[in-house]
């Protein structure tokens, strides 16, 4: 079995629920699914899919650090979004935040866990 390390950066602040925010294991760094919370677990932009998504890669990125990644690491990403409509302006923010780098990506229209979340990002980075 591979060694598995959990990556739970403080200024995350704690979990809503009992996982981890990534785990590092055979080369790659599994993000859980990132959602718009500051480090109080307070909605960050109720309804509003540009700024979440901002807010969400800059958790991913803080969640990168910690192993010594960035951006350019993440080779795969699954977008959750409540609807259709959020999917310029996630876009938006999404290529503005990424640049040129173009990880793999799949979007699913499905329901969040908080009032007021429209976006959640789950991803996979190469280490």
């Amino acid at each position: 079995m591979p060694d598995v390390v959990t990556i739970n950066p403080a200024g995350l602040g704690e979990a809503l629920f009992p996982y981890s925010q990534a785990t590092r294991a055979g080369g790659f760094v599994f993000l859980a699914g990132q959602v718009a919370l500051d480090a109080q677990n307070n909605v960050i932009a109720p309804g509003d899919a540009y700024q979440q998504t901002e807010a969400i890669i800059e958790r991913i990125r803080i969640i990168l650090a910690e192993s010594g990644l960035d951006l350019e690491n993440v080779v795969s990403a699954t977008v959750f979004v409540t609807s259709l409509d959020v999917l310029p302006d996630f876009n938006r923010a999404w290529a503005e935040c990424f640049g040129a780098h173009r990880p793999a990506r799949a979007t699913v229209v499905a329901g969040l866990l908080l009032d007021g979340l429209v976006v959640e990002v789950q991803s996979i980075a190469a280490a």
